[in-house]
């Protein structure tokens, strides 16, 4: 299957592109001929009479010469073609520079929402736009919603592979940046520097403790996971680390997120939803 996510896949459209391009260059020059002058021999004492129509008597006396009519050679089409064909290979690869080279990597990409972690905000076939360049002026900010490279230890929990050439997408809301105070309240909300955050997008609020159960002990229940969160949480609270993000799927209940699977490294993010483009009546920006 064709898949135009794979990092070789810009590559080997444009080489295709390129090829064609060159094949056309070379079509033309062999297609290049000179024309060749037709001459008729006459007789030293032979001239040659312009053709004339004579007007019926009465209507005139001059004159006319004809003008015999100009008829439209097989290779001018056979170039109208060629030059048609030539443009259009031309804009095919201005066009793969712009959006694979330039356009997806720094500044817009579109995403597909296959699940409902992100309800009400996003819903399963929602189609969004997310732009890359935002986070070179600053780093991702508290209820931003992003776009990142799952981690290893999410994408095991799902029983999937982590394959650095086939990234999986996730996307979640920010909730905590470096240096906050993070804890979880079951059935009650989300605190950050000890106050509750008052959060209109979410589907229903958590059925979790976090970062700690009632009972003490790390709620994640996975040794990597609590290997990772251990160093950070200080008087029941994460502390979120310098270079990387807590983040939470605003259908709380329903959400592979960073309360199971811990911390996300901020060089993981891709870019800012933004805007969702299909389907038309979901179309609006993201908030």
């Amino acid at each position: 299957m064709l898949n135009v996510d794979s990092p070789g896949f810009p590559f080997a459209l444009l080489a295709i592109i390129a090829g064609l391009r060159v094949i056309m260059y070379f079509y033309q020059r062999l297609s290049v001929t000179a024309p060749v002058p037709v001459t008729t021999a006459l007789a030293p004492d032979e001239t040659v009479e312009p053709a004339v129509m004579a007007l019926p008597e009465g209507e005139g006396a001059a004159a006319v010469q004809s003008v015999q009519p100009i008829e439209q050679s097989a290779d001018a089409d056979t170039g109208s073609v060629s030059r048609f064909i030539t443009e259009l290979l031309d804009s095919a690869i201005i066009a793969v520079v712009l959006v694979f080279f330039i356009i997806r990597p720094f500044v817009l990409q579109a995403f597909f929402i296959p699940t409902g972690s992100m309800i009400p905000t996003l819903r399963e076939g929602d189609r969004l736009l997310a732009t890359k360049f935002v986070y070179h002026f600053h780093p991702p900010r508290h209820s931003d919603v992003v776009v990142f490279d799952a981690p290893e230890t999410a994408l095991r929990m799902q029983s999937q592979a982590y394959d650095t050439k086939e990234p999986v997408e996730y996307v979640k809301r920010v909730i905590g940046v470096p240096g906050d105070h993070i804890r979880i309240k079951m059935d009650d909300g989300v605190y950050v520097n000890g106050v509750r955050l008052d959060e209109p997008y979410i589907n229903n609020v958590p059925d979790y403790n976090f970062p700690l159960d009632s009972d003490g002990s790390i709620s994640a229940g996975d040794s990597a996971v609590d290997k990772q969160l251990a160093p950070n949480i200080h008087h029941g609270e994460l502390v979120v680390p310098e270079g990387y993000l807590f983040v939470l799927g605003d259908n709380r209940t329903e959400s592979l997120d960073g309360h199971l699977w811990g911390l996300l490294k901020q060089d993981r993010v891709i870019g800012r939803a933004f805007y969702i483009f299909w389907p038309l009546s979901r179309k609006g920006l993201i908030r």
